[in-house]
């Protein structure tokens, strides 16, 4: 585990959305999980400068003070200076034989490799772009580890991976790279939005991005609320990707997702950056879409043999998961009163975790939201069994089908419909099906070892207030 440094004197810090400052500025709550942090007098005032504006100082409690605030995601950095050191863009491709101008404009003067995955048609050479040509195709995460080997020959301490079908802002590697004036982040990604279309498959796309992690920055890692983030863009500190070995060359997919982990488990800090925007090309038609679904959910079962619970597909409250269970099972008035039985029970529990400062609103759309959240995740894990449960007769059909459509139902309510409900619904019913395919065929492939991929977890709910969360902090 590496060394938590403190944070870096400078840095300008900006509150994390949803943050509650209480008591004077005694009590923050908020932060990723959710948790209670009290501070003393003194510390409070610190933490008012701090999000007025004021940068951190260079006493080394005060950025204690700060690294703390950083890694329970109550605050964020808005980093303004850019840290020592060459960024190398590297690109994997495969069958892009015209990409190399591209790349040149996308590096925008720092050093560039495309590494060619043994491409039927070799990448054409361009001025200003190393071509680097494997004879056998090892997948994105082998052609990247390649780059960075080269880029490391070349005297870089920075790479920038973008893959060919991503099309960056200018000046995205200095505004992600300014994240590394902080020794302890290893890694920034930008958000990944889809790019502009007409056709059904872009509108379907631009309602439900699959790599677009939203609009507030992170600190990422497993159970937070931006769990990864993919390589499609992303910055890297060359000292600790090589610190864990780079990417692994047995994944051919979800190899992005635990290179992250990796990282956080080494005690690297992952920051998400939304407000550096690159687009991303959908696939060409519905075939191609369906089946890159169907990859993402097969790395699955690999990435639960490495990482356990990480993968869990659902995190819940036993009663959440009773109360789905009654929805499908149960009359209706048994499950109405199970989840009445719950709700009531998920609010003395944050009564209990943070006495007056509970607010009975948010626990009633946090609970709202983890039925909703863990239906559509088991859903996905749990497919074979839900086609049984489709099959086997009128009544369990009837109550299956409800849960499934109400649940999806109630996310398509969330987002911009640009296809129409009933339509937009049903895609999104295939989409889930087409992951849960991909999950079980992961699993077919892993084995026992994979199980973790759709073995739901039952959480500790409510607030941390452990003391490594609560006690008095004095600048």
């Amino acid at each position: 585990m590496a060394d938590r440094p403190p944070a870096p004197a400078g840095l300008n810090l900006v509150a994390a959305a949803g943050l509650r400052v209480e008591d004077d500025g005694c009590v923050l709550i908020g932060g990723s999980p959710p948790r209670l942090v009290r501070l003393s007098p003194a510390g409070a005032a610190r933490v008012e400068r701090w999000l007025a504006g004021v940068p951190v100082g260079p006493g080394t409690p005060e950025r204690q003070l700060a690294r703390r605030l950083l890694d329970a995601g109550l605050v964020h950095p808005r980093p303004s200076a850019r840290a020592d050191g060459s960024v190398t863009v590297v690109m994997p491709a495969r069958d892009e034989p015209a990409i190399g101008p591209a790349v040149a404009r996308i590096a925008g003067g720092s050093p560039a490799i495309v590494v060619d995955d043994a491409s039927t048609e070799p990448v054409a050479p361009a001025a200003g772009v190393e071509i680097l040509r494997r004879s056998t195709p090892g997948g994105p995460g082998v052609a990247r580890n390649d780059g960075v080997r080269r880029a490391v020959d070349a005297g870089a301490s920075f790479v920038a991976f973008i893959d060919a079908d991503v099309d960056p802002p200018p000046g995205w590697i200095d505004r992600l790279a300014a994240h590394f004036a902080d020794p302890a982040v290893a890694a920034v990604a930008p958000r990944v939005r889809p790019t502009e279309g007409s056709s059904s498959l872009d509108r379907y796309e631009s309602t439900f991005p699959s790599l677009d992690l939203g609009t507030e920055p992170a600190s990422v890692g497993p159970g937070r609320s931006v769990a990864y983030v993919p390589s499609a863009a992303l910055v890297v500190r060359i000292a600790a990707f090589d610190e864990i070995g780079g990417f692994d060359p047995a994944l051919r997919f979800g190899e992005d997702v635990d290179l992250i982990w990796r990282l956080v488990a080494a005690g690297h800090t992952v920051r998400y950056e939304p407000s550096v925007e690159v687009r991303h090309r959908a696939r060409d038609d519905w075939r191609s879409w369906l089946r890159q679904r169907r990859d993402y959910g097969s790395s699955a079962a690999a990435l639960a043999a490495r990482h356990g619970d990480a993968v869990a597909p659902a995190r819940a409250p036993v009663g959440v998961y009773a109360t789905l269970a009654a929805g499908v099972v149960a009359p209706t008035p048994v499950a109405v009163a199970i989840g009445a039985t719950e709700l009531v029970a998920a609010r003395r529990r944050v009564r209990a975790s943070l006495g007056e400062h509970h607010d009975p609103v948010l626990v009633h759309r946090g609970l709202v939201s983890a039925v909703r959240t863990s239906a559509i995740a088991l859903l996905r894990a749990l497919l074979p069994a839900v086609a049984v449960a489709l099959l086997a007769g009128r009544r369990s059909r009837r109550r299956m089908t409800t849960v499934m459509v109400a649940a999806v139902a109630a996310e398509v309510a969330e987002s911009p419909r640009r296809l129409g409900w009933v339509r937009t619904t049903g895609l999104r019913i295939v989409d889930h099906a087409a992951y849960g395919s991909g999950v079980w065929a992961g699993l077919l492939r892993a084995g026992s070892s994979g199980l973790a991929a759709i073995r739901p977890v039952v959480s500790r709910p409510g607030v941390r207030t452990d003391p490594a969360a609560t006690d008095t902090v004095a600048p």
